[in-house]
């Protein structure tokens, strides 16, 4: 019988002892993948998640507020604009937030803002967290009328929203539909269409800028 050339011998052995090789030192590799990836992630463990945002509630800020972030900052609790208030619209909110407390809003429900002529709580604020304004140029807030609880849509002719509202038809009115609009350009955010609404919950709420 022919033997084989050595050639072809000796590159069947190397196929052989490859072949072996890897059979050997895969699953060998296989088993320290894990305990080396585990190692990594002690010595170079992955940064920790960002605190989560701590909620806040949003609160109507009086006439002339700055924006948020700097009113609360600015804001030196002096009280000012509550003591100048003459319907007493403005409160002190009371929370465990350190930054939220004892910082002015005014909640619609209660008392609304009246805008008046000279905008007195913009002027008394000493540290400038309230810029002054005037009745024209106050912005606060945006009326928000909800279909599903208002009496016109329970068949009831119901205008105590745009009777009351002390800017008038600039601010709202009744769409073609019969259904009530509030016209973004217009209104001020005083919240007396909200504090007058007769039901409750209330069918038109203002939301902050």
């Amino acid at each position: 019988m022919a033997l084989e050339p050595f050639e072809k011998r000796s590159g069947d052995r190397r196929k052989f002892f490859r072949a072996l090789l890897n059979h050997v030192v895969e699953p060998l590799a296989e088993t320290m993948e894990r305990p080396l990836e585990q190692f990594d992630q002690l010595v170079n463990p992955p940064p920790p998640p960002p605190p989560p945002t701590p909620w806040r509630p949003t609160l109507l800020r009086p006439p002339g507020a700055m924006p948020e972030n700097d009113f609360i900052t600015m804001c030196s609790r002096s009280a000012q604009c509550v003591n100048v208030c003459p319907v007493q619209a403005i409160k002190l909110y009371q929370s465990d937030d350190p930054q939220l407390s004892g910082t002015p809003y005014i909640d619609p429900e209660l008392q609304a803002c009246v805008l008046c002529n000279d905008v007195p709580c913009s002027t008394a604020c000493p540290s400038g967290a309230l810029t002054p304004t005037t009745a024209d140029s106050v912005r606060i807030g945006l009326a928000e009328w909800a279909q599903e609880l208002c009496l016109r849509t329970m068949g009831q002719e119901c205008n105590t929203c745009i009777e009351k509202c002390p800017v008038g038809e600039r601010a709202i009115g009744v769409h073609a539909d019969s259904y009530i609009e509030v016209k973004s350009d217009g209104c001020t955010g005083c919240g007396v269409c909200q504090f007058h609404c007769p039901v409750y919950p209330k069918a038109i709420v203002v939301k902050p800028l």
